[in-house]
C-alpha cells in the first residue's frame, strides 16, 4: 500500500512540474512573438526592409516554391527588385532580361496599419520598359504576401517574409 501511495505521489509531482514547464514555455513563446511584432513594426514604420519570397503564384493559379536569393527591397523612397516571373507577357521584347527587375523610386508610397491584421504597403515603381503596381500585406510576425500588377505582364503574387536590409 505504501508503494502505491508513493507512486501516486511521484506521478502527481511530475504532472505538476510538467504543467509549470508548459506555462513557462508558453510565456517564452509569447515573449518571442512580442519581440518579433515590435521588430516588424519598426521595419514597416521606418520603411526599410527586404522582402524574401519563398513561393510564387501566377494569375492562372500555378504555384512554384523558390529557393534562390530573390528579393524586393524598400528603403524609404527607393526600391529595387530581383524577382522571378512566370506567366504571360503581353509585349515580348527581344532582349528582355526576364523576371521583374527594377531599381527606382517608390512613387505614391502608402502604408496602412490594419491593427490586428498587420500592415498594407502600396507603391508604384517604374522599370526600364514597364510600370509596376505593388501591394504588400504584412502580418505582425513578418509573413508577407506581395501582389504585383504590370502593364506588360500578367499579375503575379509571392509569399514570403520581411527582414532587415543586409548591409553589403
Amino acid at each position: 500500500m505504501k508503494n502505491i501511495k508513493l507512486i501516486v505521489l511521484i506521478i502527481f509531482l511530475l504532472a505538476t512540474a510538467n504543467s509549470f514547464a508548459q506555462i513557462s514555455g508558453k510565456t517564452k513563446r509569447q515573449q518571442k512573438k512580442e519581440i518579433k511584432r515590435q521588430e516588424i513594426e519598426q521595419l514597416v514604420s521606418n520603411q526599410k526592409f527586404t522582402f524574401i519570397p519563398r513561393s510564387l503564384t501566377t494569375s492562372s493559379g500555378f504555384t512554384k516554391d523558390l529557393n534562390f536569393s530573390y528579393e524586393l527591397e524598400l528603403n524609404q523612397d527607393s526600391t529595387k527588385a530581383y524577382l522571378p516571373f512566370w506567366g504571360k507577357a503581353y509585349i515580348a521584347k527581344i532582349n528582355d532580361e526576364g523576371g521583374i527587375l527594377f531599381e527606382t523610386t517608390a512613387d505614391d508610397l502608402e502604408i496602412k496599419n490594419l491593427n490586428k491584421k498587420g500592415y498594407e504597403v502600396r507603391f508604384k515603381a517604374k522599370g526600364k520598359e514597364d510600370t509596376y503596381q505593388i501591394k504588400m500585406e504584412i502580418s505582425k510576425q513578418g509573413y508577407t504576401s506581395l501582389f504585383i500588377t504590370s502593364n506588360n505582364k500578367s499579375h503575379i503574387s509571392y509569399y514570403g517574409y520581411i527582414e532587415t536590409i543586409e548591409e553589403k
